[in-house]
């Protein structure tokens, strides 16, 4: 295998969970080793027969530049994915070091080496609803989501009526699409329930379509039917075929996946829900 070397990529993100390092652009160094198979780019001499390193370094910088992270842990973790998932690297190894964060040494930093047989993991696509300061918690919920997993995509965010008990405030509703190792119940409980607490979520007994600041679903796990916990919880979401307003931001984000009990696509199962009232909101998650 060959190996494309870049050394001390300076760059500045938002990383760290000490007061002083919160909302704050620091300095982390960049070095990668990429694994590449381009025995013809030394025998043609052919730019076009070589790694474009300089397309994955651009991607790299985007995603390093527009993080905010806690820990180098995770944002040399998100680079490695990038690389092999994104880019199709054969391997990568990442070096990444935040100067200074050490009294009296030049920097602190992780090395790790990831290979495609590393990111075999679970697609997921989870619902987020909130009517309780819905646009802070709806933004706040995906922020959270990106630090606990990784994140492939987002759909719109939808303002939607309320169903069952009709005397609340309307609803802001939309799907993200992840990637994770955790299991079904482990998801549950180290993800969901973590950003739900955090985010102030307080169950109604009396009332299950109560307010809330965020309620947060495993709709789909792959394409696999599923049943996790002691209630048991179930996916496909049962509300997938129910309501639009769940069905509506998982087709924009999979609108030809097959959902595996009516055997629809999720964009024909949305197209035959009642949708009126539903309107497109715009949010800004990058603040």
């Amino acid at each position: 295998m060959d190996i494309i070397e870049i050394d001390n990529l300076r760059l500045r993100t938002q990383i760290g969970f000490s007061a002083h390092e919160l909302n704050e652009q620091q300095e982390v160094v960049l070095s990668l080793r990429l694994g590449t198979n381009r025995l013809r780019a030394g025998e043609t001499d052919i730019p076009d027969d070589a790694y474009n390193y300089k397309t994955v370094t651009k991607a790299i910088i985007r995603h390093v530049e527009n993080a905010q992270y806690f820990l180098v842990e995770k944002l040399a973790e998100e680079i490695a994915r990038l690389c092999i998932v994104e880019h199709h690297a054969p391997y990568v190894q990442v070096r990444l070091h935040k100067p200074g964060a050490l009294r009296r040494s030049d920097s602190v930093g992780v090395r790790i080496e990831r290979r495609p047989e590393d990111y075999q993991k679970s697609v997921i696509y989870v619902s987020l609803g909130s009517n309780i300061a819905p646009e802070e918690n709806i933004i706040k919920a995906v922020h959270l989501l990106r630090n606990y997993t990784t994140l492939l995509a987002t759909s719109s965010v939808y303002r939607t009526a309320p169903q069952g008990y009709t005397e609340q405030s309307h609803f802001l509703n939309m799907a993200v699409k992840v990637h994770t190792y955790r299991t079904p119940l482990e998801f549950k409980t180290q993800v969901i329930d973590r950003i739900e607490t955090e985010l102030g979520r307080v169950r109604d007994p009396n009332n299950k379509n109560a307010p809330r600041t965020i309620d947060l679903d495993i709709s789909l796990w792959g394409t696999q039917y599923i049943e996790y916990g002691d209630k048991p919880w179930k996916a496909p979401d049962e509300d997938i075929t129910r309501w639009a307003h769940v069905a509506i931001p998982l087709a924009d984000l999979a609108p030809d996946f097959i959902h595996p009990t009516p055997f629809k696509s999720l964009s024909n199962i949305a197209q035959s829900l009642d949708s009126s009232g539903i309107e497109q909101v715009t949010l800004d998650f990058n603040l």
